[in-house]
């Protein structure tokens, strides 16, 4: 979903947002998946805050906002759930971010930083429009990796 159709969970997921849009523009922000559905090794269902994909490239971001991630307030378990989400994302070829909400706030600039290390300039990632089939009337116009996908299902 874009920016604009959803509601954050969190206010360090809008303000990771608005250092993402000045990091890269605000047009880049159209590469953002928000709350990406996954599954973890155990079959469950999991959000990842943001994802950026492009064919075998995956970037998870996750925000650790105060109120479900700061180890002083949250509970064992809720920390090894958080744990395992990590841990099967990696698994799964993920490569997973994380900042807290003190950091973004308070760091900006490094976080700034970091995003240009990390994520570079944003080569090649895709829309989530990019991944959706065009239709026109009744008929259903594939994007050309669904054609190739149809292929090789052949």
């Amino acid at each position: 979903m874009r920016k604009d159709e959803i509601t954050l969970e969190s206010i360090a997921e809008e303000l990771f947002i608005d250092i993402f849009s000045d990091t890269f523009g605000v047009e880049k922000t159209n590469y953002l998946f928000i709350q990406y559905p996954v599954v973890d090794i155990y079959g469950n269902n999991r959000f990842i805050d943001f994802a950026l994909i492009h064919d075998f490239h995956k970037i998870a971001i996750e925000i650790d906002g105060e109120r479900y991630h700061n180890p002083y307030r949250i509970n064992e378990s809720k920390y090894l759930d958080d744990l395992l989400k990590q841990n099967s994302l990696i698994y799964q070829n993920w490569k997973v971010y994380r900042w807290t909400y003190k950091q973004l706030k308070e760091e900006r600039e490094k976080v700034k930083d970091q995003l240009i290390t990390f994520l570079g300039e944003l080569p090649l990632f895709s829309e989530f429009d990019d991944f959706l089939p065009k239709q026109k009337g009744r008929a259903i116009i594939l994007k050309e990796h669904q054609e190739k996908a149809l292929e090789n299902l052949y």
